[in-house]
């Protein structure tokens, strides 16, 4: 029954669609599930169909509607698992909602309580006749001034009891201590390890946590101030009673978190109590003296008030409703309403004389009420509407500037927070790309409030040098997991390419920071290459030490004329040439992923460091290695293949890899043209030296004879067998004919003379040498 259903709907559908003009299509063509479509929010089915279906055979709809089965069966998959993953944050928050809800049902009842105790005095001040009014609020403010000095005494008690506690809590009017929690652990929130133990001093506007520390080796212990919190700016929590996790208490501080653990229940239920007694205003001790009741300033009557305008009893009892109002606004945490009356009471209290004190209270209330604001702005991953609004609060009370430093503090606190959840599973340029996407993304959107939010010109400087800031902060996270990481240079420009995308959705949108990125990134790029070209020189250092100097292989000098003219088809290399003709081949292929102008003179001097060094390898086995004289003319043989055809290769390459000539590669091998030569005489002077200490040595030959000189006379035997190595070079010379010989044998000749006239060789022990013929 379904399928004749689905048929019939299908008829219907190709119906509908031959009604209408069709658009030309390909009549085979696979129609594909368009999940842009399907998610906007005037989303039609009969429209989607048409316009997908027009044309379409009854297979590819069947294919389709798979299509469209797979897609919701991975839709419902992805909200499984979001539903998963969000599980225990979604239990937390609702823990943490229902403390709040209990917070605020204490709050709003100690509110009650205020209201009615006040009015119930407003209306016995009302039948109190004029002496017993007087009489009251002197004993009123008697108990005031005994207040202060009870305050003044706990704080004095509390700076001798913990050290250091004066400069975490110094003095203010008011402040006064409401009770402590004595021998608490403080935890780590991660690992739930105990940090330290501490006391917990409950103040009327502040935390503050002493540790115990041991005095010197003696098992006394002393409290020492650790850190204070202002009551207004922390957050704290009931986390739960378990007897896994122990009696936690969660203590927020804009940023921080930390996590306390008390003995039991009741320890913990007295720390909570304490609290919101500190922030109700209730007093701890209740046998002390009754806080002094907010009493309606009285006018001062004078000649001056007379002359200046004298401000009426019923403005001054409006005026103090309206602070009291303000309060009740601002511990209730309705901003709005708060901002507007604290600005209606600035405006009358500065338009009528006699207020100075209104003025000043209203000063104090627009501060409180700026710096609850700010706490809200600082929060991060707050929504765009709840932002917009506080940043307006603060721009009617004039903090604008505090508000811009806020914002952007807070906008750089989602982006860490954002990063933190990012997951790095092995996949580096995965997780380059999410990074990018966070970073970038968040900068753009940034950049987008602000200009909303700050229309003030002269503050563009702030959010340039925000944007800087932030940059270094990716750049640093790039350099840590990519540069740092020695990847490959493919790895590294797939992320340069993920980071280069989403900095070009920036320049769409009007912020172009290509320039910063090059700056942040070229010295780390250099370095690389710089490390590139350390390892291949340590690797052909070592290729060429243990390198046995015989023909390895013969490659081709085709394309290349000027190896041909030396070597004829074909040259013999030894497995050092060959080992660096495959680097610098390897070295071209990975630096054209990560190729730039900018690069030029660290590429080219990193490829002549290469090839120099291997020359400098050449010429030190040259000199201290005895390996034959076969062995070291395959050395001069590939010293010439080096610079007529490994040079030409890798210019060629780089050519390719730059798209212009590489001028500096193609002129090394005119300036190492002598550097052969200077091989052979080295080869010569070496060997000359070998060959007159094996057959006739110079320095200890005797030419004194007996006998009389005659022209039949034959060569020594020491001579003859020094001519006879010299045929042995010529006969090995003759296997190499890219070298040649005659320069070679007249080099090894002259070095023999040479060696021959050095004025050592003609003396012995300090007198003439003596020859036969004189």
């Amino acid at each position: 029954m379904s399928s004749d259903v689905r048929r019939k709907s299908i008829r219907r559908v190709h119906a509908a669609v031959r009604q209408e003009p069709a658009a030309p299509a390909v009549p085979n063509e696979l129609p594909t599930v368009s999940l842009s479509k399907l998610t906007k929010p005037d989303f039609r089915a009969e429209e989607y169909l048409k316009e997908t279906l027009r044309v379409v055979q009854e297979k590819n709809i069947r294919q389709f509607r798979k299509a469209l089965e797979d897609s919701r069966k991975g839709a419902s998959k992805n909200l499984q698992k979001n539903v998963y993953r969000n599980y225990e944050s979604f239990v937390f928050i609702s823990k943490e909602i229902s403390s709040m809800e209990r917070d605020m049902q204490l709050l709003r009842e100690l509110l009650h309580n205020i209201s009615e105790v006040g009015d119930e005095l407003m209306d016995e001040d009302e039948l109190m006749d004029e002496p017993s009014r007087l009489a009251r609020r002197r004993t009123q403010r008697m108990s005031m001034a005994n207040q202060h000095d009870m305050f003044k005494d706990q704080l004095a008690k509390l700076w001798r009891t913990i050290r250091e506690s004066q400069k975490l809590v110094p003095f203010a009017p008011g402040r006064h201590v409401v009770g402590d929690s004595r021998n608490v652990s403080e935890l780590s929130p991660s690992t739930l390890q105990t940090r330290q133990k501490v006391d917990i001093i409950v103040l009327s506007d502040m935390i503050l946590l002493a540790a115990r520390k041991r005095r010197g080796n003696y098992a006394q212990t002393m409290l020492v101030a650790d850190r204070s919190f202002e009551l207004a700016n922390v957050t704290v929590a009931d986390v739960g009673d378990a007897a896994r996790s122990g009696f936690l208490v969660k203590i927020v501080n804009r940023a921080e978190t930390f996590l306390f653990g008390f003995k039991n229940a009741d320890a913990k239920n007295e720390f909570l109590l304490l609290i919101s007694h500190a922030k109700a205003g209730v007093f701890a001790d209740l046998s002390g003296p009754p806080p002094p009741m907010p009493m309606p300033l009285m006018p001062v009557h004078s000649e001056r008030d007379d002359d200046d305008g004298a401000v009426s009893s019923d403005q001054r009892k409006r005026m103090d409703e309206y602070i009291d109002t303000l309060d009740i606004h601002i511990a209730r945490r309705e901003f709005d309403a708060a901002t507007s009356l604290v600005l209606q009471l600035k405006q009358q209290a500065g338009a009528t004389a006699g207020l100075q004190d209104v003025r000043q209270a209203a000063d104090s209330h627009t501060a409180d009420l700026a710096r609850l604001i700010l706490a809200d702005l600082l929060i991060p991953c707050s929504s765009r509407k709840q932002v917009t609004q506080n940043v307006g609060l603060l721009h009617r009370l004039g903090w604008d500037k505090e508000a811009k430093g806020a914002f952007l503090a807070a906008r750089s606190a989602t982006i860490k927070n954002r990063t933190r959840q990012l997951k790095l599973e092995g996949n580096t340029q995965l997780y380059i790309r999410e990074l990018a996407i966070v970073y970038f993304r968040l900068i753009r959107n940034t950049c987008e409030w602000y200009s909303e939010l700050f229309a003030d010109p002269t503050m563009i400087s702030a959010l340039i040098a925000w944007v800087r800031q932030e940059m270094a902060g990716y750049a640093v996270i790039f350099r840590r997991h990519v540069f740092h990481e020695m990847q490959r240079f493919q790895v590294i420009a797939s992320c340069l390419n993920h980071t280069l995308a989403e900095v070009d959705i920036l320049g769409h949108a009007g912020l172009d920071l290509k320039f910063m990125l090059d700056q942040e990134f070229f010295p780390d790029l250099t370095s690389c290459i710089r490390s590139y070209e350390s390892r291949c020189l340590a690797l052909l250092t070592k290729v060429a030490s243990e390198d046995s100097l015989q023909v390895a292989s013969k490659v081709s000098t085709e394309n290349y004329p000027s190896a041909a003219a030396i070597f004829g088809p074909h040259i013999p290399i030894v497995s050092t040439v060959s080992r660096l003709d495959e680097s610098l081949t390897e070295f071209g292929n990975e630096l054209q992923f990560i190729v730039r102008d900018s690069l030029y003179s660290q590429v080219v001097a990193s490829v002549l460091a290469v090839i120099e060094g291997v020359l400098k390898q050449f010429l030190t086995i040259l000199r201290k290695r005895e390996s034959g004289y076969t062995r070291e003319l395959a050395l001069l043989v590939s010293t010439q293949a080096v610079i007529s055809w490994v040079i030409p290769r890798a210019a060629a390459h780089l050519d390719r890899i730059f798209g212009r000539t590489v001028s500096d590669i193609h002129n090394l091998e005119q300036r190492l043209e002598a550097f052969p030569l200077s091989l052979q005489d080295v080869f010569c002077q070496k060997h000359s030296v070998a060959i007159s200490k094996m057959t006739f040595d110079f320095v200890t030959a005797d030419f004194v004879i007996d006998s009389t000189v005659t022209d039949a006379m034959q060569p020594s035997p020491q001579m003859e067998q020094l001519l006879g190595q010299l045929g042995v070079v010529a006969r090995d010379l003759d296997q190499w004919p890219s070298l040649s010989k005659r320069s070679i044998l007249s080099s090894l000749i002259d070095c023999l003379f040479v060696q021959m006239i050095d004025h050592r060789n003609w003396e012995n022990n300090g007198s003439k040498r003596m020859f036969s013929h004189y």
